[in-house]
């Protein structure tokens, strides 16, 4: 279970230029710093939205990146703002070392974002980033702090009952034509990365390292996170089948419930109205209707 490398250039800042963290000191990730007096390089914040009364934040793909989510940020209603996690080993953190599980990125993100949130959350994890916003979501329940009352997992198989299609077989020596055949087909990837040999060098690191991640992850059946899930999956997934995305159920101490679209591992692409109308929906309510404050 993946996506793929982001549509964008490694390097690709979107953002506003004249971005500024708190005291007036440059952003170095070419957004605008989430509210502490110390900037970071895991979080990313396109349109900052300082008067919001929700805060979403967004979990990329495996080999993606967070400029890939920029138009969905440029897409949500002004009361909700959307901060989106950059892991290491691409565009601002293009030369750093890809984590190396998914145990390493959760405890990255969650040391970085917990001081940082400045209301109960929501999480929108797509692909691998379902597992990561689970694993997360589980730490800041642990610790007691600020965690999030829904956890969207988008085209994402349950942890305890995935199948692992796009990795089977991985071996570290594999040829990096057939490391990026693997997530090709899933979308979510220019095809001019493939003839563009020096970019290829500089985004295959990160997909190798999450390619990684993704086959060594594993998960007690009884994991369980306590807020609701909310499941967004493809009726045409080659790498989500209905029933491992409908397994959510089970590692929710709260209610689940599934939506499915037409489309491929990266429906959402476009941002289709139905697709925007039911995050922002899980945004603002519980699953029992009620607004959050």
């Amino acid at each position: 279970m993946s996506g793929a490398d982001d549509g964008h250039g490694p390097d690709d800042g979107h953002g506003p230029d004249d971005a500024r963290c708190p005291d007036d000191a440059h952003c170095p990730d070419g957004g605008t710093a989430v509210p502490t007096s110390v900037p970071t390089p895991w979080i990313r914040c396109f349109h900052p939205k300082p008067a919001a009364r929700y805060t979403l934040v967004c979990f990329p793909h495996a080999g993606g990146s967070a400029s890939y989510y920029f138009e969905l940020s440029a897409a949500l209603d002004p009361d909700i703002e959307m901060l989106v996690i950059q892991y290491p080993g691409r565009e601002n953190r293009l030369f750093e070392e890809p984590a190396g599980s998914v145990a390493e990125l959760a405890d990255g993100v969650y040391e970085a974002l917990r001081p940082r949130l400045p209301r109960r959350p929501a999480f929108f994890g797509h692909s691998m980033g379902g597992l990561i916003g689970f694993e997360v979501a589980r730490r800041l329940e642990s610790a007691g702090g600020t965690a999030p009352h829904v956890l969207v997992a988008s085209a994402s198989s349950a942890p305890s009952v995935r199948t692992d299609r796009l990795t089977t077989g991985l071996t570290e020596v594999e040829p990096d034509e057939a490391v990026l055949a693997r997530i090709m087909g899933l979308g979510g990837t220019r095809e001019g990365v493939r003839q563009d040999p020096e970019l290829l060098q500089l985004v295959l690191p990160a997909i190798r390292g999450d390619l990684r991640a993704l086959a060594e992850y594993r998960v007690d059946a009884g994991a369980a996170v306590g807020c609701p899930v909310t499941v967004f999956v493809a009726d045409g997934d080659p790498d989500v089948p209905l029933a491992e995305a409908g397994a959510w159920g089970a590692h929710t101490a709260a209610d689940a419930d599934v939506h499915v679209f037409e489309g491929d591992h990266f429906y959402f692409g476009g941002n289709p109205p139905k697709f925007l109308a039911l995050l922002q929906d899980a945004v603002r309510h519980s699953h029992s209707g009620t607004q959050l404050v």
